[in-house]
């Protein structure tokens, strides 16, 4: 009895700290998870897409983590976990959770609140995008290209073109670790492209390409 209740009560409090760290704004999660878990081939084995989520939010740590599994920052010298051309790092990665849409900043790991509130219904048509722990849109801003060497000598067209090659490298990296931990994942393109870049507030040169939900299955 005694056992249970102290489950009971870690995890009534577990829910609330939950809630309360979304809820303050801009947020520094806590350091990611890099070792342990499901072996890498495994892992790979259980991949694939699902529409079933539950409707759950994921503890800071698990965020944290998975936001730098798929973006983060793994080297001293800033390069990232994905990869980019000539480490242009022309993608921005977004969370939108229940409490509210948040820009990810891989070289501090942190979220910048953009919008608060419960907007993942906006992440896409589907009726499952409302229920994901989260759906990550990524975002390209062909602004970061004019520090290379190709700027002015690659066609726009070819520029944009590039962004699925780098957020493909990030979403199969979230993918496995969504297998590792036997969570849903599923990309998708079907959304308002117009609604999602006033609602997260994008300039003239960024442009949301492709999002992800991600979270516990039923």
């Amino acid at each position: 009895m005694r056992k249970a209740f102290l489950l009971f009560a870690a995890a009534a409090l577990l829910a609330v700290s939950s809630a309360a760290w979304a809820a303050e704004g801009d947020i520094k999660l806590p350091d990611p998870e890099k070792f342990g878990g499901m072996p890498l081939l495994e892992a790979v084995s259980n991949r694939q897409s699902a529409r079933d989520f539950a409707d759950v939010e994921l503890t800071p740590q698990q965020l944290s983590t998975l936001l730098w599994v798929t973006a983060g920052v793994n080297r001293e010298d800033g390069k990232l976990t994905y990869a980019t051309a000539m480490n242009t790092q022309d993608i921005i990665v977004y969370a939108f959770t229940k409490e509210g849409v948040y820009r990810y900043e891989p070289a501090s790991h942190s979220l910048t609140l953009i919008e608060k509130g419960d907007h993942r219904a906006a992440t896409g048509k589907q009726d499952f995008v409302a229920r994901a722990a989260v759906d990550l849109v990524f975002v390209q801003d062909i602004e970061r290209w004019k520090s290379t060497p190709a700027w002015g000598r690659v066609s726009e067209a070819s520029i944009k073109e590039c962004a699925f090659a780098h957020i493909g490298s990030a979403t199969q990296s979230a993918y496995l670790y969504a297998a590792s931990q036997g969570w849903g994942a599923r990309t998708r393109m079907s959304f308002d492209h117009a609604e999602l870049a006033k609602l997260m507030k994008l300039t003239e040169t960024q442009a949301p390409k492709l999002m992800q939900c991600i979270g516990p299955k039923p």
